[in-house]
């Protein structure tokens, strides 16, 4: 079996050349045959997965009653909200007249749902304690809160007339 050595400054000239079912057959000690078979496993695996997880976006993103907030945080999850020029979570609460713990709680469950149970897609910045998330989430759908956001529109559109 081949041994890495991770200390070493100079490449592994052989790794680099190899076909990838030859670097699995001599990874998992099987034939060169069976390593294409587990090769073509994995991309099925992977295929499949990823379509499972862009049909739930699809989904929840059809059936939102808050899409704007939604597709945001979905670019947070992501790490795209640069594109849309906002800086932050409380930037992009700003701009669509939310909470920040509403976008914040929409990018939680984005981040979730995304890494379909892989660690590494998961981001533990944006990780809230479990014991806390039932807080978080009446903050986020408060309709008190809602009522506070469509008084405040409605003043700044008394300053701006």
């Amino acid at each position: 079996m081949k041994t890495r050595q991770f200390d070493s400054y100079e490449p592994d000239m052989a790794e680099l050349i190899d076909l990838p079912e030859e670097i699995i057959a001599d990874e998992y000690g099987v034939s060169i045959a069976v390593a294409r078979r587990i090769l073509s496993d994995r991309e099925d695996l992977a295929r499949r997965g990823q379509a499972q997880i862009l049909a739930s976006v699809i989904g929840l993103l059809i059936q939102s009653r808050n899409i704007n907030v939604q597709v945001h945080a979905l670019a947070i999850a992501f790490g795209m909200d640069h594109f849309n020029g906002a800086h932050s979570q409380s930037e992009i609460a700003k701009e669509l007249g939310v909470t920040r713990a509403l976008v914040s709680h929409y990018v939680i469950a984005w981040r979730e749902l995304l890494a379909g149970g892989i660690g590494a897609f998961d981001n533990r910045t944006f990780r809230k304690r479990n014991s806390t998330r039932e807080i978080y989430k009446k903050s986020a759908t408060d309709p008190v809160l809602e009522a506070k956001r469509k008084l405040r529109a409605k003043l700044q559109d008394k300053r701006n007339t």
